[in-house]
């Protein structure tokens, strides 16, 4: 049995495992989970909107080589990086292809005669299409880091204590946790489905479908049912009865948060300007 159990586990990548790398709070003490929950998101936001503003491929890169650097000091490493966003970084490579394929503009870099076919390669089209995959990567990169470092009640707590309604803090904490519990729930489906002969391995368009009729139809029932008993739990405590809520823990902005605060976005905004510098 366990040798069944075994081959199993090693065949070939799941289309779900694929989309889904596993969001999740990664518990550890480096020093960018003791960071305050909102520095974090200050960084996040600013990291992203310099992302989007960039106008070149080289800053992208160097913001690209930045995340990599925090992932290390997360104490996550390249090696987290690539198993839990390896999908991520495929797809961007498709977004580059797809880029030099479509845009021949600019500069003939390469061109090659292959019968019928006529390869070439212009340099809108390639240095277009790396901008456009080093946003996608460095977006979703930062936004996994981001919740892979950040414990999800203390995020809640900072942002309820520094001005936001418990209501809707209780709406985020309540979308960040489920993202595990429904995970699973997704895998469970799935080997329930594969029990019964239907095939749910491998990366196809085909068995995207499957997953779509076979998998995603019960998991919107399951979530339906656990809504329902999450708003029945709500009722009987009498929540949102009164305006303000009591903490077990205080998040309070230290002097050295607040500094970080004001100088992270900054220096993100000192490094868009170098960027566009150089373009001009």
């Amino acid at each position: 049995m366990s040798s069944y159990h075994n081959a199993f586990q090693k065949r070939t990548t799941s289309i779900i495992k694929g989309f889904l790398p596993g969001l999740t709070y990664v518990e550890n003490s480096s020093w960018v989970h003791r960071l305050h929950p909102l520095v974090k998101l200050v960084m996040l936001l600013s990291f992203s909107l310099t992302v989007f503003g960039v106008p070149t491929w080289v800053g992208g890169l160097i913001l690209f080589a930045i995340m990599l650097v925090f992932y290390g000091l997360a104490g996550l490493g390249l090696a987290f990086f690539y198993r839990k966003l390896r999908f991520i970084m495929v797809f961007g490579l498709f977004i580059l292809i797809i880029q030099v394929l479509v845009i021949q503009e600019g500069r003939l870099l390469w061109q090659a005669d292959m019968g019928p076919l006529n390869l070439s390669i212009w340099s809108e089209g390639l240095f277009g299409g790396l901008s456009m995959m080093l946003r996608f990567v460095n977006i979703i990169g930062s936004s996994y880091l981001f919740v892979a470092t950040t414990d999800p009640n203390r995020l809640t707590y900072s942002l309820m204590q520094a001005g936001l309604p418990y209501r809707f803090g209780f709406m985020l904490i309540t979308a960040l946790r489920f993202i595990p519990v429904f995970h699973y729930e997704l895998e469970q489906v799935k080997n329930a489905q594969m029990a019964k002969g239907i095939e749910m391995e491998g990366l196809s368009p085909g068995k995207l479908i499957k997953a779509v009729k076979y998998l995603l139809v019960p998991l919107v029932i399951t979530a339906l049912s656990k809504v329902d008993s999450l708003a029945i739990s709500m009722e009987s405590r009498g929540f949102g009865l009164y305006p303000q809520r009591s903490y077990m823990y205080s998040q309070s902005l230290s002097i050295t948060d607040k500094i970080a605060l004001v100088i992270v976005p900054f220096g993100f905004i000192l490094f868009y300007l170098a960027m566009s510098n150089k373009v001009a």
